[in-house]
């Protein structure tokens, strides 16, 4: 059995998902459909957003309300740092699973993963960590995810590339924006060690529904923008095609073993 068959086959009750690398909104957009998923299946999950310029995730889940951990009061290291070890020791105390989204904030984990054995310490407390590292196609997209996956303090738990083709320049469906990146040998050096790979297709209707004040939630339950005005009724459809593509492929890759 490959090490990633053995790792997905694995289970426990509360999970820890760390968002990593630079998947800029898709990053947190993933998130968002992550600990959605888990809420409408009755699990406990908290949400954590840490991303002081960009608090997508507060948007859709309030941070005072039963999903919610309120936000770091500014960006500076060691407030982000209390923060985060607020957050866990929440999750701990409740018992339940945490998506942590830092945003740009990587030198937070970092900072802490040097500090801290991240891994060892959730294991410890219950909880099954995972990564998720989010990149775009653009070289320094990947190389940052794969310095920090391929440091120490990164490794050895259940690992999931997630790669964001809404990052791309082009968003022809012939095109794969990726396929430079399946044939680096640092891909392959993180396929061989566990790492699952999966594909998060291109929302291009998103600026429409970020203008009229929509989350992707919104625009699938049919919500009017902030200034009253009905949705399109493309953005709706195509935010509802976009949401079953994307957790399809959660589903089908084996990634929602390793999620709350």
């Amino acid at each position: 059995m490959s090490a990633e068959n053995s790792k997905a086959g694995s289970t426990t009750s509360y999970r820890a998902v760390w968002r990593l690398g630079r998947g800029r909104g898709g990053g947190s957009l993933g998130c968002a459909i992550v600990a959605h998923n888990a809420i409408n299946a009755g699990r406990p999950v908290l949400v954590a957003d840490g991303d002081v310029n960009n608090p997508t995730l507060s948007r859709i889940f309030d941070p005072k309300g039963p999903n919610g951990i309120e936000r770091p009061r500014n960006a500076e290291l060691e407030t982000s740092k209390t923060w985060l070890a607020t957050a866990l020791a929440t999750a701990i105390s409740r018992q339940s699973s945490i998506v942590i989204d830092m945003g740009g904030g990587d030198r937070v984990s970092e900072e802490l993963a040097n500090e801290v054995p991240l891994g060892d310490f959730l294991k410890g407390n219950g909880f099954t960590p995972t990564f998720m590292y989010f990149t775009g196609p653009e070289r320094d997209d990947f190389d940052h995810a794969y310095r920090i996956w391929s440091s120490s303090a990164f490794r050895s738990v259940d690992s999931i590339l997630v790669m964001n083709e809404g990052l791309s320049r082009t968003h022809s469906k012939q095109a794969d924006p990726f396929k430079w990146v399946r044939s680096d040998e640092r891909y392959r050096e993180m396929r061989q060690a566990g790492v699952l790979p999966i594909k998060m297709p291109a929302l291009t209707c998103m600026k429409y529904l970020e203008e009229g004040g929509l989350t992707i939630f919104d625009a699938v339950a049919g919500k009017p923008t902030s200034n009253g005005t009905p949705l399109n009724p493309l953005w709706k459809f195509m935010s509802e095609r976009w949401l079953e593509e994307f957790t399809t492929t959660l589903e089908t890759s084996g990634a929602t073993k390793w999620l709350p």
